[in-house]
């Protein structure tokens, strides 16, 4: 009877030490050290074993067990010296094998009766490590039972453990990701609020900065500026170099903007702090700058022209010299409004205004300038319509030759038959088509109706003159220009011979070697070559010498005042004999009195185009004139 008593005791004991064995798993997260695994699992073996000494060896990456707990109290070297032992001896790889405690004489200083109770600590897949604990013999012979639920213990110490591993590894693998999200936020967000290409504010973060800036200052002790910039005719980059040239360019000019205009000497110069200044791309060859805090207009106005005399200049550009300006617009606030959008636009209209005075200056905000831009929007929706409506018409102008006393060349001029303005001359619309790109179909249109009166005019018994037509700037880099003038003249059974391309100075002078090719492949087709405006493009002679061009067409400018003023006389005499030095034709245009005409005979200046003669004429008109002129 005593013996059940006794065994059912150690029943209902080890049933309690097993449900103690939950403090091993610690709380719901299994987020538990192994050392405080490892104790939680001790404080349940010595509850059924009576150990002098014990020690948990964990296995680590390398396959190597390391000692990680130690029974407390327990500090002699003796235990790990005969741990080494039996891993020298091969009886741990052995005792590992045998997933249930084994028991090992522990020989070296040990009394007689010393064992070891060794026990692997492994879940069914894996091994965690080792447990080794000394024992006498008394306490072994009572430890049968013991050993079982020691099992049970070490075998959920093994669950733990994986648990513990397991969760530490989703921690890390938890905050390794939360890392690369917070990074990739980041990331995402200074993508979505900068410049990819030079790495400066865009222009939603332009707008934003300036929003809080505003926001900030209740009643401010000085102003802020906005400051919108942009390249002039930085097309022609692109479209002639490439767009890796105009990347180029881009990222150069933001690079020497910031380091220059954002220093603290420059700065200070204008009374600024360099936390006041943001400088930002807006999109395209746009800038845009803000000036927090500015004492005074002047020092805004000095900066902005700073800033336009250092970027107009030669840059040098994959191995190409390329010549650039830029035009700035100038709002501030709270004059020229209240809130960024408004801040912006204005600027934005300062900086059209700037380009149509001339470009390469700068234009401060009034408020007439918004309905400037106003009516140039309409005008510009209107434009787009007019050629598929077919309000433009042309207009000829003649060019006569005072030797043979002939009309020897029309120079065609578009008009357009506005359907509220009425007739429009080329100066109210040419320069938006050429902004807008409209300048490109327009200037095709302009060749086949050409072609197309030349025809009537034959057809009518008139031989028509060369006819003479404008090249602008967006033409001439147009892509296949040459390929699509061929075309229409071969379409037309017109000569290339009976036309002739007239180009500004300044066109051909903004990049001198395209320039050039382009003449040359002109040329060789046939089409007769002049240069516009002459005079005015500050080109030179050595320039000039390269071009496989006809004539020389001097302004109206120089001609207007002749003889009467002695500057544009000499100018104008220098140009005729300078032409025929170079056995040019030279055409004066703008002639409108017998005493410029007398003038212009006077140093065989051969062909005259102007009021004189005739101003411009519609189609149906040129029938009567052409067949009634005559000059002697």
């Amino acid at each position: 009877m005593a013996y059940l008593e006794a065994a059912n005791h150690w029943h209902h004991y080890a049933m309690d030490v097993l449900a103690s064995m939950t403090s091993i798993f610690g709380d719901h997260r299994h987020n538990r050290d192994t050392q405080t695994i490892l104790k939680c699992a001790h404080d349940c073996v010595i509850r059924v074993l009576t150990l002098e000494d014990a020690g948990y060896y964990i296995v680590d990456d390398d396959s190597n067990f390391n000692l990680a707990y130690r029974q407390p109290g327990c500090t002699d070297e003796e235990l790990e010296a005969a741990v080494e032992c039996l891993i020298d001896e091969g009886k741990f790889a052995w005792a590992i094998n045998q997933n249930h405690p084994v028991c090992i004489h522990a020989g070296g200083r040990y009394p007689a009766d010393t064992h070891l109770v060794m026990h692997v600590v492994s879940t069914r897949t894996r091994i965690r490590g080792m447990f080794v604990g000394r024992i006498r013999g008394t306490a072994l012979r009572a430890a049968e039972s013991g050993l079982k639920v020691l099992s049970i213990i070490l075998f959920n110490t093994a669950y733990a453990l994986e648990s513990a591993a397991l969760y530490a590894l989703r921690e890390q693998q938890h905050q390794t990701l939360r890392k690369i999200t917070q990074r990739q936020s980041k990331e995402l967000l200074h993508q979505h609020s900068h410049d990819t290409l030079t790495g400066l504010p865009n222009r939603v973060l332009f707008s934003d900065l300036l929003s809080q800036l505003m926001q900030r200052r209740g009643v401010p002790d000085g102003h802020i500026a906005v400051i919108l910039m942009d390249l002039d005719h930085f097309k022609r980059v692109n479209d002639s170099l490439g767009h890796r040239a105009g990347d180029i360019l881009i990222r150069r000019l933001a690079g020497e903007m910031r380091n220059t205009f954002l220093s603290a000497e420059v700065t200070r110069r204008y009374h600024l702090d360099v936390a006041n200044v943001t400088l930002s791309r807006l999109g395209g060859d746009e800038f845009g700058i803000i000036l927090d805090n500015v004492a005074s207009l002047d020092l805004v106005a000095r900066f902005v022209q700073q800033l336009i005399e250092s970027i107009s200049r030669e840059h040098e550009v994959m191995d190409h010299q390329v010549f650039i300006t830029c035009s700035a617009g100038i709002s501030i606030h709270p004059f020229d409004g209240n809130d960024a959008d408004t801040l912006i636009k204005n600027a934005d209209a300062a900086m059209y205004e700037a380009k149509q005075r001339g470009r390469n200056l700068y234009q401060f905000y009034t408020k007439d300038l918004n309905s400037q831009t106003y009516r140039h929007l309409v005008l510009e929706n209107q434009l787009v319509k007019a050629l598929a409506r077919d309000e433009f018409d042309i207009h000829y102008q003649p060019q006569v030759s005072l030797r043979t006393g002939k009309v020897e060349a029309l120079e065609a001029l578009v008009r357009w038959h506005h359907p509220e303005k009425g007739l429009l001359s080329p100066a109210h619309f040419i320069p938006i088509a050429e902004d807008t790109g409209i300048i490109e179909g327009l200037g095709l249109w302009v060749l086949k109706r050409v072609c197309e009166d030349m025809h009537r005019l034959r057809e009518a018994g008139i031989e028509p003159p060369r006819m003479a037509t404008n090249l602008s700037a967006r033409q001439f880099r147009q892509a296949k220009l040459v390929e699509r003038y061929a075309a229409i003249l071969k379409e037309h059974d017109i000569s290339p011979h009976r036309i002739e391309l007239e180009l500004t100075e300044s066109t051909i002078m903004q990049d001198i070697h395209v320039a050039v090719d382009m003449f040359r492949q002109l040329h060789q087709l046939g089409f007769r070559l002049a240069v516009d405006d002459f005079g005015t493009g500050y080109s030179s002679l050595n320039n000039l010498k390269h071009f496989p061009i006809h004539s020389l067409k001097i302004d109206r400018s120089f001609v207007s005042d002749t003889p009467h003023d002695r500057d544009d006389t000499a100018i104008v005499t220098a140009i005729v004999a300078m032409a025929k030095g170079l056995g040019l034709e030279v055409v004066a245009e703008g002639v409108e009195n017998e005493e410029q005409l007398a003038f212009l005979k006077q140093l065989d200046c051969e062909f005259i185009q102007g009021y004189y003669f005739s101003k411009p004429l519609p189609f149906n008109d040129l029938y009567d004139y052409l067949e009634a002129f005559s000059y002697s």
